[in-house]
């Protein structure tokens, strides 16, 4: 009886071992049959993708790695395809690498970036360049394959420590003999073409195939990387950086979607101005337009306001340094009156600001705009206010997001607004020439200007002739 217990003990052990093994082998079939799925609908969704219009430039014929993709969960939790890029080098040994994310937001819905690495530690070992890396030290660049730049930061031991700018400095063909003749700026990215960029003094993170050609790559340029501040309190990581919503075409980085932002300005205005701590602000600042130094204000969100640092101006050219944080909802700042500016061998100078909105003063709203976005407050909270001896003005957004997105590094970097700003206003109006400087020049649908005043606030836009039209506030 004892035999026949034994035997019939060690036939359930090979039993369940065998159920065991048959169900493990069926439980990786099936994974692995899920994702063969999930790749092969991402790539039959992304080819289509890439072929349904212009891609950016700096982002045609990519050779993918479809062979070498893997699939893993994000930190924010999405399904997420990895594929490697055969990168187009000049030089083997360059150590950058280009990645395609796709994310999965549900069945048969995707969204793509395309990331740029650039490892600068001073290790060399495989691990530490990689982006995975809690050690990684380097340049992380974010691409939009149909509009181009998205974001770019610098990171130190897999720490996101700065966020930046990009520039495409174009070789001149009649002093490098390496750029084919007539080569253009790529639509969504800045470019320097004065041949060569000697006065830029970025990092350069990698030499351009404008042409791409992976038998016989050509160097058009290279791309500068800028600093311009640091990090965003949502990237800690390389991780957080790379998640979904970070920088793709729909929702927000801060998580919360603001692409269509409608809440009325006049109301946000006429409770801002019920406020006795901004009314005194604006009060203080309009005092102070016949000194020769702007002022100026950064309010936070939860209330209190820091003085911005001014420096003397020569020309009437702003010269505020702004650097949003975590908690920036908006500025406040004067533009003085005119007046007389002594040179050293005794001439006079006349010095006469505009008494609206600067390319400058524009520049910061838009960074104010991506700012609030980024760190998930209200864009209707968002405000740029100019104060002068003659009338205050105050920029509010109202548009969509992705635009500001899409644009903004080309705006801000644009070196000629400027000059194309003075043109505009010597032939118009104040309110006229300002309202044609943001459509002509700035082209951000959304971008709206409103002027305070005791006895009514309004806002102010063009007509289909041209002139300024005045819609009272409520």
């Amino acid at each position: 009886m004892r035999r026949k217990i034994n035997n019939a003990t060690r036939s359930m052990v090979i039993l369940l071992v065998s159920f065991t093994f048959t169900k493990c082998q069926k439980d990786d079939n099936d994974v692995g049959q899920t994702d063969a799925r999930i790749l092969s609908s991402a790539k039959e969704w992304f080819k289509a993708y890439e072929s349904n219009g212009d891609n950016f430039e700096l982002l045609q014929n990519l050779d993918y790695k479809w062979n070498d993709a893997e699939i893993r969960n994000s930190k924010d939790g999405t399904k997420t395809i990895i594929v490697p890029v055969n990168e187009a080098k000049k030089d083997a040994t360059e150590l950058w690498e280009q990645k395609l994310y796709i994310y999965k937001l549900s069945e048969n819905n995707y969204e793509a970036l395309l990331f740029e690495i650039f490892p600068n530690g001073t290790s060399r070992s495989p691990e530490d360049l990689s982006i995975d890396s809690a050690t990684f030290s380097g340049y992380i660049a974010a691409w939009d394959l149909k509009k181009g730049f998205v974001k770019t930061a610098s990171f130190e031991n897999g720490r996101l420590i700065e966020n930046g700018t990009v520039k495409l400095v174009l070789k001149n063909a009649n002093t490098t003999g390496k750029a084919p003749s007539g080569v253009a700026c790529p639509a969504g990215i800045e470019c320097d073409v004065d041949g060569g960029g000697t006065t830029d003094t970025g990092i350069q993170l990698k030499e351009v195939v404008v042409y791409n050609n992976y038998q016989n790559p050509s160097s058009g340029g290279y791309i500068i990387y800028n600093g311009t501040g640091s990090g965003y309190s949502n990237y800690t990581d390389t991780g957080s950086y790379t998640n979904h919503g970070t920088g793709t075409g729909s929702g927000s980085e801060g998580g919360e979607d603001q692409s269509s932002n409608a809440t009325d300005p006049c109301a946000k205005i006429k409770a801002q101005m019920a406020i006795a701590n901004i009314t005194a602000k604006i009060e203080e600042l309009r005092k102070k337009t016949n000194l020769k130094v702007e002022t100026g204000y950064m309010q936070s969100k939860n209330g209190p306001f820091t003085a911005l640092t001014g420096a003397s101006s020569t020309d009437g050219a702003d010269k505020i340094n702004f650097k949003p944080d975590a908690n920036t909802v908006g500025y406040l700042h004067n533009h003085l009156d005119p007046y007389d500016k002594v040179k050293a061998n005794g001439d006079i100078d006349p010095v006469e600001p505009i008494k609206i909105f600067s390319p400058n003063d524009v520049k910061m709203f838009v960074i104010l705009i991506l700012n609030a976005n980024r760190y998930g407050i209200p864009i209707s909270d968002t405000y740029g206010t100019m104060v002068s001896s003659s009338a205050t003005y105050q920029l509010r957004f109202t548009g969509n997001i992705n635009i500001v997105s899409a644009k903004a590094n080309s705006i801000i970097w644009d070196e000629s607004l400027d000059k194309a700003y003075k043109e505009i206003m010597k032939k118009n109006g104040l309110e006229q020439g300002f309202l044609k400087f943001l459509n002509q020049k700035i082209g951000i649908s959304g971008i709206e200007l409103y002027k305070i005043d005791a006895s009514g606030n309004s806002k102010k836009t063009l007509d289909n002739s041209g002139k300024v039209t005045t819609t009272n506030c409520n």
